[in-house]
């Protein structure tokens, strides 16, 4: 989902959206303002699904933007105020708005996730109602065309205004969803890319989340979603790989190896090796080069 963050203070902006990217949610902050005015200005242009909002702020307060938001129809994003306990009482204004998720600073990770799956679960939910109407409304058109109740053209012209609007917001839903998985195969690819290229090195995850500009701990957890494995365990196999062929196919000795495909010493090199294929690499090569020379 598209979040946007609408705070006036810049630090619990940016730690807000850090707790974002931890969470491990589908979630990605692509705006924020600084007050309510900032963020009906943003709202004009951008579509958001889920906004973080502050209630006090200078310029115009949360509520004061909640309400126009209402009022206008400027956004169907789900609004999640911020809050600390001495304005409680203007969190429980904002229930007459339809708002009633809330997060109480100091933010805590656990509650920031169950607000998050709480809105994912909503957008999903929203999705489905867009579809059930596109159904309902065909539907209603079958039978108005069959009972013969009002004119055809004008069953379709009504049908086709709505199906419009509902043809448009199926089409930006999908066009969000195909811009996160876009950014997410674009930035797994080249992170990829630089590991198949640099995985004999001393690298780690750190290092190469401050290269490609994201988080570390979100970059393991993507990594981990693409290859099923930790990070430090992918460029393990990856050397234990190249080991085979170099154990097979050269004379090269096995502390030759270690240092080749990056490994601190000797030891570690065999100790991996063991842990991944059961023996130690020069059983490794006597077993395999014995069984090819008998083929």
């Amino acid at each position: 989902m598209r979040v946007m963050i609408v705070d006036d203070e810049p630090f619990i902006r940016k730690g807000l959206e850090q707790l974002i990217e931890l969470s491990g949610s589908d979630c990605k902050v692509v705006s924020e303002a600084g007050n309510g005015i900032e963020a009906l200005d943003v709202l004009k242009r951008e579509k958001v699904d889920l906004i973080f909002a502050d209630i006090k702020m200078p310029g115009m307060s949360g509520l004061d933007m909640i309400e126009r938001i209402k009022k206008y129809g400027l956004s169907d994003a789900h609004i999640v105020i911020l809050t600390g306990f001495a304005d409680f009482e203007l969190a429980r204004r904002a229930m007459r708005y339809g708002i009633k998720d809330y997060l109480l600073k100091p933010i805590q990770t656990e509650e920031l996730r169950e607000i998050l799956t709480k809105a994912e679960k909503s957008y999903e939910d929203r999705i489905s109602q867009v579809y059930k109407e596109q159904k309902k409304l065909l539907m209603e058109l079958l039978e108005e065309k069959e009972n013969e109740e009002i004119s055809e053209s004008g069953v379709v012209s009504q049908v086709l205004e709505k199906q419009k609007d509902i043809n448009t917001l199926i089409a930006e839903v999908k066009r969000n969803d195909d811009i996160r998985k876009q950014e997410k195969r674009e930035i797994g690819y080249e992170v990829d890319e630089y590991i198949k290229r640099h995985y004999k090195e001393n690298i780690s995850l750190k290092q190469i989340s401050e290269r490609f500009h994201v988080n570390n701990v979100y970059l393991g957890q993507l990594f981990k979603r693409r290859h099923n494995m930790l990070f430090k365990d992918y460029i393990y196999s990856l050397r234990i790989s190249d080991a085979e062929n170099y154990l097979l196919n050269t004379n090269k000795r096995v502390y030759q190896i270690a240092e080749e495909l990056g490994f601190t010493n000797v030891d570690a090199f065999i100790s991996r090796f063991v842990q991944l294929k059961g023996i130690t690499p020069n059983q490794y090569r006597i077993k395999f080069r014995m069984r090819n020379e008998n083929i």
